[in-house]
């Protein structure tokens, strides 16, 4: 396995100051990919407006079906932001040197069609910081996808391959949640006949390993009405086929489900859900995992946390796709960070270059340590060219030991964090890095635009959880359509949370979310971006 790099001038023309919201160092290239953005924003006036997809591809490593044998090869590493789509491939040139192209471009429909660019003469490991320039293009690649998990690609000179998301797993996840039987935690919608959200609910699975048994309890949130299933586990998969036997909850019609399908892919889940009448779609998120629930509420054992779950200190699980060390910033390319968490495992590809200037990548896997990770890069040698003969590639040398932090201390602010981590490459100290916006306005409120279910409180009343669509920008506020709710980002220093008033029947409530590149919330599920498309898999295989 391999990973992808990006050219930092395709970062720094698109990376958004997590401060002020701006784009830094920004290049003409660029111009009119941000201009096409914000006039796609433009059309979000409406859920009839929407010409979407019904998925978003899943950000990390993805590979090619056919070259996944178990040996070092090809490899690409994608991130898809709203229509943004950002490329890293990781191959191998004739004479068998390693090295890595990029490809940025838009996305129409499910598909994207944009040119391959190489680099030279950027910074490697332990030298002193140089700016890389463009080495050309061997031409223009498209990718095109399915669903979130799978694709097709066709390079230069290659006829279209499938793709499909590399999945992986520690030992310790698969006796924890598969022979252990720990419980995991979900938050879904169940979608409608014309994808349009239908209710908001919570699910929890859970085993017994003595009794071989497994078991779901589905809750709609803000009501008490809850439904329990018996499941079976697809072998060595993580994904579930559960049923129920129980009878409709009275007062609670189109909430008594047959069956649910569903399958758990790092920190989405997606599935279908029967009630007997018709199938419908679910997707949504994993929120937590572990064994139980203390009285202060932290789980014994926390895993696969999202974007708010910070107070127990479980184990972080960061926001896999495109990563860049911050003071590297210069508005031209440079080196690029891939990162890849998921299930107790983390993989990273680091496109970067030799001494005499030659492009190259270093990757490494481990398993992650919660917080934090070390793991030993290496270089590889002699796989598959663009349009070359099949041939996978060998271990050429090892970089030394790369390091990696997300708990930041003072003064990066002495918090988890999924978006910011500090890293240290080999022979050099330690620097921070930062999660890659791809789109513009991504912590103003222009990022806030979308489809949400949102969870307000209202004074001595049970939350409710409320579908929201956030469609106008006034100021510095995102609303809905008749102004009854309003979000801002009003802490500067956390600029990813937002906190939302809802004014009902001359009634105040309050609520809150976090939205920044791949992140999620506890009891906040986005449902579509601000272009109108799901942020959910898709229609995947169940089977």
């Amino acid at each position: 396995m391999q990973t992808s790099f990006i050219g930092v001038d395709v970062w720094t023309s698109l990376y958004t100051d997590p401060k002020t919201g701006d784009t830094v160092k920004s290049s003409s290239r660029y111009r009119s990919l941000r201009a096409a953005i914000a006039a796609t924003v433009i059309a979000l006036s409406c859920a009839a407006s929407w010409a979407a997809r019904d998925f978003t591809p899943q950000a990390g490593t993805w590979v090619i079906t056919e070259e996944l044998d178990g040996k070092p090869g090809r490899g690409l590493a994608i991130d898809v932001q709203g229509n943004t789509f950002f490329m890293q491939v990781f191959g191998y040139e004739k004479n068998g040197d390693a090295t890595f192209y990029t490809a940025t471009g838009q996305m129409e429909g499910n598909t994207v069609t944009a040119p391959l660019m190489q680099y030279q003469g950027g910074r490697s490991f332990g030298d002193d910081a140089r700016n890389a320039v463009e080495l050309g293009s061997p031409g223009n690649v498209t990718v095109s996808f399915a669903n979130g998990l799978q694709g097709a690609i066709q390079f230069p000179g290659e006829p279209e391959r499938a793709i499909k998301r590399f999945q992986m797993q520690s030992p310790d996840f698969a006796s924890r949640y598969w022979d252990e039987r720990f419980s995991r935690q979900f938050l879904v919608t169940v979608l409608d006949a014309n994808l349009q959200p239908l209710q908001s609910v919570s699910m929890s699975l859970m085993g017994s390993k003595r009794q071989n048994i497994w078991g779901l309890m589905m809750t709609r949130l803000g009501e008490n009405s809850r439904q329990t299933f018996h499941c079976e586990q697809l072998v060595e998969r993580d994904t579930f086929h559960c049923t129920s036997d129980e009878a409709q909850p009275a007062g609670y019609e189109g909430f008594g489900f047959q069956s649910i399908r569903f399958t758990i892919a790092n920190i989405d889940v997606a599935g279908v859900i029967d009630d007997g009448v018709q199938t419908r779609r679910m997707m949504g998120i994993t929120t937590s995992g572990g064994t139980g629930t203390a009285i202060t509420g932290c789980t014994f054992y926390g895993d696969l946390y999202v974007g708010d779950a910070r107070n127990c200190g479980p184990a972080l699980t960061p926001s896999s796709g495109t990563w860049v060390v911050k003071d590297e910033l210069s508005g031209k390319p440079g080196r690029g960070i891939a990162l890849d968490v998921q299930n107790g495992m983390v993989m990273t590809q680091v496109f970067n270059y030799q001494l005499n200037g030659a492009p190259t990548f270093h990757m490494g896997s481990a398993q992650y340590q919660g917080h934090e990770a070390q793991l030993t890069l290496h270089q590889y040698q002699g796989g598959r060219a663009l349009g070359g003969m099949p041939t996978s590639a060998q271990l050429l040398d090892t970089a030394g030991e790369l390091k990696m932090r997300f708990t930041l201390p003072e003064p990066w602010q002495a918090s988890a964090d999924r978006v910011e981590a500090s890293i240290q490459f080999p022979r050099e100290t330690e620097k921070r890095m930062v999660r890659m916006a791809l789109e513009t306005g991504v912590t103003s409120a222009q990022g806030l635009l979308g489809q949400w279910w949102l969870r307000f409180s209202f004074k001595n009343k049970f939350p409710v959880h409320q579908l929201v669509m956030l469609t106008q920008i006034r100021g510095d506020e995102a609303w809905n359509e008749d102004g009854s709710i309003r979000c801002a980002r009003t802490n500067p220093q956390v600029p990813s949370r937002a906190e939302c008033t809802w004014q009902k029947d001359g009634t105040s409530s309050w609520g809150y979310m976090f939205q920044e590149p791949g992140n999620r919330s506890m009891y906040v599920l986005q449902v579509r971006d601000r272009h109108g498309n799901l942020t959910g898999l898709g229609d995947i295989p169940l089977d």
